[in-house]
């Protein structure tokens, strides 16, 4: 019974831990800066035509952020709450794996 209780809890460990890898290296971040690097083309693009038009130039024209960021008290607890789950699940996993190694090694 209590090895029964023991897979599941790994089986859902293991479950756990892949969702949030796949979900954390989903490529958010790649997706984010190849936005801004699209916007900076696009920046350049127009310093390029209103050069050629022989328009005034000003550099905050072109260097202007456009992200608009919707960070509150709400989305900071979310973060913290999900890196502190993260860090958790990461000790556990290794601690399970530690333990796994240990037992195997024993059982030689």
């Amino acid at each position: 019974m209590t090895e029964k209780i023991i897979k599941t809890g790994f089986v859902l460990l293991l479950i756990t831990f892949l969702v949030m890898f796949f979900t954390s290296s989903s490529g958010y971040y790649e997706y984010q800066l190849s936005k801004k690097t699209t916007l900076t083309n696009e920046n350049i693009k127009k310093f390029e035509k209103d050069l050629k038009s022989g328009k005034k130039i000003d550099i905050t024209n072109y260097l202007k952020e456009n992200d608009k960021h919707y960070d509150n008290k709400v989305t900071r607890l979310g973060n913290n709450l999900s890196n502190g789950i993260d860090n958790i699940m990461s000790k556990s996993i290794k601690y399970l794996f530690e333990y796994l190694e240990k037992s195997i090694s024993l059982d030689k």
